[in-house]
């Protein structure tokens, strides 16, 4: 039965005893005499101990046990097992019990019923990123603790059932205050100033979790297991990869770690920002990018401003086109009233020059018996000088020709009429 239940995280779990042991030829550690366990299967060994699943009778369940040569049976627990029994944080895997044996340490812990991330297909950035903030959930509360991991890594992080992920294995965990300086672990995962001899630092923690998630989505580039100073830059990564998750990364595992972030707690919130659609601080957006994630936060609000800013703009066009309209017939009708009175003035003067000649013409004329036809003419004359008078009641002009013709015509009531001279017949 508890063979059906083997999981690959605990498999990986001891697997990963290989790489910490210098003994890879020790001699395996039998399960301990403990009256509580009973053992079932051996998951794996390594140069250290091996882990077997076993089940704890007064509980009823399924337990993890890691069993750890000793030489000193008086020597205290594994560094393990008394650093991760002080966490208590729903993404580390819990420690239940520990004690000794016949020349063995163990402790029992977590049984997590899943795979190890490094054996988990992910399908999006966004889905490796919700991992990515488990683990620094955990990692923030280790280091609020003062305990460091040193050893993040796929194949320690275990994705259980219901997508939940703990954070295992801290074979290697030390206190923040030792200032340890080995060299343990995985090469590739570790910080550069680590494989150059520094100290562990919670920065360094900062740096496994990054090349961690870049290699979870295909976009780590492998340093040489060689080791030496190597650093990951945004342009190492695939185009398909989001910019703001492949800006995270790059920051977290930039080199030096002064560059990096403060902490995981501000790696956490850059990756909460970007599962939310907001801008992340290790890529600050242009303001174009901002309003695309704000539309992915908001998009009935987003539509609802593009759709206002459209109306906007086809509104401002209509007034401009009304506008360079209505300027051009102001432009025509100002071009139409100047010609007309232009024309008027024209015609103003042909009157005036008409009537004042009609006037010197008439002023000398004598009246004869019959009928003048410059009678006629004169009172024609006068009629046309008064009717222009209305039309222009303050041209100075037509009023002085007016005053000359009604002078004229008096002037020429007055004479005496005699008979018009016929010229001679017969000329």
């Amino acid at each position: 039965m508890l063979q059906e239940e083997l999981t690959d995280d605990l498999r990986h779990l001891a697997a990963e005893l290989d790489e910490l042991g210098e003994n890879e030829n020790a001699s395996l550690p039998a399960f301990p005499s403990v009256p509580d366990f009973e053992p079932a299967t051996l998951l794996g060994s390594g140069g250290m101990g091996a882990v077997y699943v076993a089940r704890q009778i007064s509980l009823g369940r399924d337990v993890a046990v890691k069993v750890v040569l000793a030489d000193d049976t008086t020597a205290p627990l594994p560094d393990e097992a008394r650093t991760v029994a002080q966490l208590h944080h729903p993404n580390i895997v819990q420690v239940f019990s520990a004690g000794r044996d016949d020349g063995t340490a163990w402790f029992a812990m977590e049984l997590v019923k899943g795979e190890s991330a490094d054996k988990r297909t992910f399908s999006s950035a966004e889905e490796v990123a919700r991992l990515g903030v488990a683990v620094a959930e955990a990692l923030a509360y280790a280091h609020r603790c003062g305990i460091l991991h040193r050893d993040v890594k796929p194949s320690n992080i275990f994705v259980g059932e219901g997508g939940m992920v703990k954070l295992g294995d801290f074979g290697l965990a030390c206190l923040a205050s030792d200032g340890v300086m080995d060299k343990s672990g995985t090469k590739r995962y570790m910080a550069p100033e680590i494989l150059d001899g520094g100290e562990a630092t919670e920065a360094s923690d900062q740096y496994s979790l990054g090349v961690t998630l870049r290699e979870l989505v295909g976009r780590l580039s492998r340093p040489n297991d060689s080791g030496g100073s190597q650093s990951f830059a945004a342009t190492d990564a695939p185009k398909c990869i989001p910019p703001d998750f492949a800006a995270i990364c790059a920051k977290a595992t930039v080199q030096p770690p002064s560059s990096r972030y403060e902490s995981v707690e501000a790696l956490l919130a850059d990756l909460r920002r970007f599962l939310a659609h907001q801008p992340v601080t290790a890529n600050p957006p242009s303001p174009l990018r901002r309003f695309r994630l704000f539309a992915r936060r908001n998009p009935l609000a987003a539509f609802g401003i593009v759709a206002a800013v459209f109306c906007l703009a086809a509104f401002v066009a209509a007034l401009a086109v009304g506008y360079v309209r209505t300027t051009r017939a102001l432009a025509e009708t100002e071009r139409a009233r100047v010609q007309t009175e232009k024309a008027l003035a024209e015609t103003h003067q042909e009157a005036a020059k008409a009537a004042e000649s009609l006037a010197v013409a008439l002023t000398g004329a004598n009246r004869i018996n019959e009928a003048d036809p410059r009678d006629a003419e004169l009172d024609r004359a006068i009629k046309i000088a008064e009717a222009l008078q209305e039309r222009f009641p303050d041209d100075e002009t037509i009023k002085a020709a007016i005053r000359r013709l009604h002078y004229a015509r008096k002037r020429h009531a007055e004479f005496p009429r005699r008979p018009r001279r016929r010229p001679p017949a017969g000329r």
